[in-house]
């Protein structure tokens, strides 16, 4: 059994349409980090933070268990987008986006009794301009909440998306491909 150490709701979404038996195991993590170095090596620091900070108060409870723990992060010219806090960090996060590449990096690490993988995936997505009215919506409904960069690319992006070099599921938060592969 896989156990995911995650609040979100957008990777157990996703580990089910993988059609992977998981439990998910909702942990809160203090995710405050410095932003002033390169966004592969934030999400990279923000993983293996979330499996130190795990371990350390539940090692016993899970040491002979399959373990996944995961981060994503958006870049856009080199700016790392977290978790916008408010309204107004959303837009202008939806702003830095708008007719622009985005980066979205997604790490994980899968531990077990054997082994323990450490991935890094990165997708690029391209958008078209977005419509104001679109943009109000979505940050005055709170659509953007508990999203990375305020990206929602299943939702509001979904329609913006004029190109996409790597994997969707990266994009919406866990590289399901390469995790499949180690299971």
């Amino acid at each position: 059994m896989l156990y995911l150490i995650s609040s979100s709701s957008s990777r157990a979404n996703l580990l089910q349409n993988a059609r992977l038996a998981f439990k998910q195991i909702k942990f809160d993590f203090d995710e405050n980090f410095d932003k002033n170095i390169p966004a592969s090596l934030y999400v990279q620091r923000v993983v293996l933070e979330k499996e130190r900070q795990f371990c350390e108060k539940m090692s016993l409870d899970f040491k002979d268990k399959t373990l996944l723990f995961a981060d994503s992060i958006v870049c856009v010219k080199e700016q790392i987008l977290t978790k916008a806090r408010n309204k107004e960090e959303a837009y202008k996060m939806l702003d830095l986006q708008s007719n622009q590449s985005v980066n979205i990096l997604s790490a994980f690490i899968l531990k077990s009794p054997q082994k323990q993988i450490f991935s890094l995936s990165k997708t690029t997505l391209f958008f078209k301009e977005f419509e104001p009215k679109d943009v109000e919506n979505y940050v005055e409904n709170d659509f953007y909440k508990g999203k990375a960069g305020a990206i929602s690319c299943e939702s509001f992006h979904k329609k913006y998306i004029i190109n996409r070099i790597g994997n969707l599921d990266t994009a919406l938060g866990l590289d399901t491909l390469t995790l499949k592969a180690y299971l």
